[in-house]
Order: C-alpha cells, then structure tokens, then sequence
C-alpha cells in the first residue's frame, strides 16, 4: 500500500511516498480501516520534528497523519462498537496507538473512533477529530461552560476556535471571538454573537467580564486576556 512516512526525525525534506509500506498487523482492541479521508493538523509536523521523541519514540519508517475517515476492513478480538463496512471517522496517530492516517489503510484504537455522520462527506469527517475534541475538552471538561455564560474564543477562524464557537453556541452561551479582516463573516456565520477584528481592534476594549476565555492563539493574546 501506499504511505506518507519518514526514517528519522527532520524537516519537510525527509518525507516520503512508500508505495510498498506493508498493511499494518491487526491486533486486539484496534480497528482496521480503508482510508478515504485524512485530516492534517499542525501535531503531525511536530512528530515530524522529534518534539514528542522523549515521550513516545517513533519506530521507523514511521506513518504520519492522525484524523481519517473511512470504511472498516476488520476489528480486533473485543471490538463490538463498530463492524466490518461501518463508516467510520477517528484517530489513527501512532501517538494514539494507531499506525498513521497518511496511508491507504491504517489502524487505530477502538476508543479513538467513532461511526461517521451520514451528513458529512469523508473529507468534512476527516477534519473533525482533533479539532473537535481539542473544543469539546476545553469548554466541557476544563472550562465548565454553562447557557447563560460570556466566552472569548481567540482565533475563532481557526480549526479548534470554529469548533468552538459552534460548541459554545449550542451550549447556551454568549460567544465573542477574535478573527482575522477576511474571517469576519466566517465567524458570524458560525453563531458568534461579537466578532472583533484583531488588526484593527483591541478585544480587551469591546469585551468585559467575560466568564471565560479560550485562547488558542497565546503570546501576547495570552497576557492581556487576563
């Protein structure tokens, strides 16, 4: 099959297109799956990179890529939330156990997977994954947004921040983001109740006591938040 891999750790230069990369073993617990969709996240240029070497070291040659959707080929002993032909979307990170999602078939954990809206394409489902999640822990888990509460979420054109906004919204929240000029209508038409123009406005002039904000751009952003 074919896979995007590195053999050792570096920049853009050190990848590759293995067109004979062997099908990866299915072992108990995954979920092996025909690849149709995979999402790319700024996470995979920094496994490239070696940041993560020291917690988890990637046994070379190593697949990238982590969200994907697609079709199940097979499960693993003990899987019995999805079955073979199941459209499906998740992680495949090796960071998460799996095998990589840059290839035409991959493997992943079962927990890190789930049956794929029939309303998305695979494309649409493929970029959810990371972002989705990454929105849903912070508001839910670590923020506890609750309906009646104001939030600021930095860099709402972003992949998590236009996550979030959406999250936030169906949470019964007043939502106030900070975009780019050229997001503006994006963001608003996302749900977002204040939109503020970073290049030409300063978000801690229009915004005041905010229950929360969720910054998913720091520096700067960071400190006068607060």
């Amino acid at each position: 099959m074919k896979a995007i891999q590195i053999r050792t750790y570096g920049g853009n230069e050190i990848v590759e297109i293995n067109n004979d990369a062997p099908l990866p073993q299915l072992v108990a617990g995954k979920v092996l799956v025909q690849v149709h969709a995979a999402g790319v996240n700024p996470v995979d240029g920094k496994i490239r990179q070696g940041f993560f070497q020291q917690m988890i070291p990637l046994t070379f040659p190593a697949t990238l890529g982590g969200d994907f959707s697609g079709v199940v080929l097979d499960v693993g002993e003990g899987v019995t939330s999805v079955k073979e032909g199941d459209e499906i979307y998740g992680q495949a990170s090796v960071l998460a156990g799996g095998s990589g999602s840059f290839a035409e078939v991959a493997m992943g954990d079962a927990t890190m997977l789930a049956l794929k809206p029939s309303r998305l394409s695979a494309v649409e489902a493929a970029a959810l994954p990371l972002s989705g999640v990454s929105a849903w822990q912070a508001l839910v888990e670590q923020i506890n947004l609750s309906r009646g509460q104001t939030i600021l979420i930095h860099g709402g054109a972003g992949g998590i921040g236009s996550m979030a906004i959406q999250i936030a919204k169906h949470m019964g929240a007043t939502v106030a983001t900070t975009a780019s000029t050229r997001d503006v209508d994006f963001v608003k038409s996302l749900g977002a109740d204040i939109v503020i123009d970073y290049k030409t406005q300063r978000f801690e002039e229009l915004v005041r006591d905010a229950d929360a904000v969720f910054d998913t751009v720091g520096g700067e952003t960071l400190t006068r938040s607060f």
